[in-house]
């Protein structure tokens, strides 16, 4: 499954790429992240609870920051397994930052996402839906987190 998207962001750039590029900070945006820690500079430790369809499940997951370049890339390394099928889960994510016209950030993504067992059958569309109420959620509180009132 490819996703790809924008996000503009009311903020500097610097403090888009600061959160983004911190994987604790970040996990306080993604709902059901929970325990995320730092295994070295560059990988991280955690779970997810997450609604796929009609199941519920944790994933235990571990992210390696592959690249990480600013403003131009940041690449990371995602894969997990849940707990109720033993489903794997692997991501390869890619994210930029541009500058709009009118001063905003635009947090530009893309990921490459595989699933196989169970969590498969459920399809691509059940799958899509979920992630997309995930990003979502993400956007949602990145501009609450970044954003500053005009003043």
């Amino acid at each position: 499954m490819k996703l790809a998207g924008r996000i503009e962001i009311a903020a500097p750039a610097g403090d888009v790429w600061r959160t983004i590029n911190d994987p604790v900070r970040l996990a306080g945006c993604v709902p059901g992240v929970q325990d995320v820690r730092r295994v070295d500079d560059r990988t991280f430790e955690g779970a997810i609870s997450a609604s796929v369809g009609p199941m519920e499940s944790d994933f235990a997951f571990t992210s390696v920051i592959r690249r990480s370049d600013f403003p131009s890339e940041l690449e990371v390394e995602t894969s997990g397994t849940d707990s109720l099928t033993k489903s794997r889960l692997t991501a390869d994510v890619h994210a930029a930052l541009e500058t709009a016209a009118d001063g905003k950030t635009v947090l530009v993504y893309r990921a490459d996402v595989n699933i196989g067992g169970r969590l498969a059958i459920l399809g691509d569309m059940v799958l899509r839906a979920t992630a997309g109420v995930i990003i979502g959620e993400v956007a949602k509180c990145l501009r609450n987190a970044l954003e500053r009132p005009a003043t």
